[in-house]
């Protein structure tokens, strides 16, 4: 009998099982913090390619030029290699204008002829040589960023981050931005190394913009060496 309480007793005394732990929950990243990490590596960049392209709409450059896409390389922070693909308006043409910056020259090829020709530097329609701080400029304007969730694209992760930007803030991005016009602005940030690598503008940033026009500026083969010279 004695035995038998024994056992009954250490049945009960047995090890309690053990309690499953509560997976500590990771508070959501920093949207201002992640945005400046975005800014100190634009600021440090060394050379970049990037396309800045319309989705809805288009930029006028000069009486009936308007700008489709522009695609460049950037070896900062003097040499710029650029194409820009225009629409001349009338008659109806598509074409494509080369620019290549070193230092204090520019050339830039001939709108109808396609042959290159020096020209000022301040004559350039567009000019992305600045191209970091230009972006960082922009970044550090954006007003109340609010992190939208995180994408993935070709095995990366990227942070979406939405704000607004007043239109001048983008200036240097777009020829001709207009002032006091509140821009939307999507920006996508990588998580793995805090580089910027898409940038969405929804909105008019130029007085002649359609209401729903939609800017995506892509940023790729960032610090990759890049060989830009003078045209032959």
């Amino acid at each position: 009998m004695l035995a038998a309480l024994v056992l009954s007793f250490a049945a009960g005394c047995g090890s309690a099982p053990t309690p499953i732990p509560t997976p500590t929950l990771e508070p959501p990243p920093d949207p201002k913090a992640t945005l400046a990490l975005a800014v100190a590596n634009l600021l440090s960049l060394n050379s970049v390619a990037f396309t800045l392209e319309h989705q809805i709409g288009s930029t006028e450059l000069l009486p009936g030029l308007v700008m489709k896409k522009a695609t460049g390389w950037v070896d900062i922070p003097d040499r710029l290699r650029l194409t820009v693909e225009v629409e001349v308006t009338a008659p109806r043409t598509f074409v494509e204008i080369n620019v290549i910056i070193i230092g204090q020259e520019a050339y830039m090829t001939d709108l109808f002829t396609g042959q290159w020709r020096m020209v000022p530097p301040e004559s350039l329609p567009v000019n992305f040589l600045d191209f970091g701080q230009t972006l960082a400029s922009i970044v550090e304007a954006v007003t109340d960023p609010a992190l939208s969730g995180v994408e993935e694209s070709g095995g990366r992760q990227y942070q979406r981050i939405t704000g607004l930007v007043r239109s001048e803030a983008l200036a240097s991005l777009v020829p001709g931005a207009a002032e006091g016009l509140e821009v939307k602005l999507e920006l996508f940030v990588d998580r793995a190394d805090g580089l910027l690598r898409r940038v969405v503008i929804t909105g008019p940033v130029v007085n002649g913009d359609v209401p729903e026009t939609v800017r995506l500026l892509s940023i790729d083969d960032v610090n990759v060496p890049v060989d830009i010279a003078p045209p032959e």
